[in-house]
């Protein structure tokens, strides 16, 4: 018998670089961080600080440092309500002595009676003259 010969072939195996695995954080909320204070701030909270912050410094710069004062005219001549008789100012509903000094000389028809355009066109000539003396100062 022929003598047959067995044809081995040598398998080589390629050799993998493994990779070491990655390590794996746990995911976190993308919108969260964690601040310096130790919490955790979403962007609607810190709008809502921050817009607060604002509305309160607006309002401490708006009642402390404001140039006009016209908060401070609480008992002024804008909280006169005069009252009007058959279409004639009654002096009595007048509580401000320089306004009833501006209106003696207010009549200009010369009627004795003071009609409620002649009121307006005096209460406007004072805020005018009050609003020039306030820019002077």
């Amino acid at each position: 018998m022929p003598k047959t010969t067995k044809k081995t072939t040598k398998r080589t195996t390629a050799k993998r670089v493994v990779k070491p695995a990655a390590v794996v954080t746990p995911a976190r909320n993308p919108e969260m961080h964690e601040c310096h204070c130790g919490c955790r701030c979403t962007p609607l909270k810190k709008i809502l600080v921050i817009g607060g912050m604002f509305i309160l410094g607006f309002l401490v710069a708006y009642l402390f440092a404001c140039p006009c004062h016209h908060h401070k005219m609480k008992m002024g001549m804008h909280r006169m309500h005069p009252v009007f008789v058959d279409g004639c100012l009654d002096m009595q509903s007048v509580k401000c002595p320089k306004m009833q000094e501006a209106l003696a000389s207010a009549d200009v028809d010369a009627n004795g009676c003071i009609s409620e355009q002649e009121f307006r066109s005096v209460k406007h000539a004072m805020r005018r003259e009050m609003r020039e003396n306030k820019m002077e100062d």
